[in-house]
């Protein structure tokens, strides 16, 4: 399990916003998000995300959940995947310094298995995977 870093100055709800934007990216790589990627994006959410981080905002909303109203609002609005990803690329960029390896390598994993939940990786997939590696220094 991921722990944040107690120096960690980065905005958490804006990070939970973001990761929402990159699992929409993922899912849309293809097209569209299946329901099977739908389920395995809140399923990480709930297993993963919630566990990173326990704050919550005025409401006593977990921060994390912030991930899943992030995905609904982009299904919601029909937003590009390319969009949502390169807005993800521009947080990374943003926060390089907060985003230790760690953490980096648990934003690739997850991202990994939103692609597995259907059908396997397809190819729009695993070349965003393959550019949020270089993004992210994982190689």
């Amino acid at each position: 399990m991921y722990f944040w870093p107690k120096e960690l100055t980065m905005d958490y709800q804006e990070f939970f916003i973001e990761t929402g934007r990159l699992f929409y990216a993922i899912g849309m790589a293809d097209g569209a998000i299946q329901p099977d990627e739908r389920s395995k994006m809140l399923g990480i959410i709930r297993e993963n995300l919630k566990e990173l981080e326990s704050s919550s905002d005025a409401f006593g909303t977990a921060n994390a959940y912030y991930t899943e109203f992030e995905i609904e609002r982009l299904i919601d609005f029909n937003v590009s995947s390319k969009e949502a990803f390169r807005s993800f690329l521009d947080f990374v960029a943003e926060n390089e310094q907060e985003i230790d390896m760690n953490l980096r390598k648990l934003i690739v994993q997850m991202a990994e298995n939103v692609a597995e939940s259907w059908n396997g990786i397809e190819k729009g997939e695993a070349d965003l995977i393959d550019l949020l590696r270089r993004k992210l220094k994982i190689v």
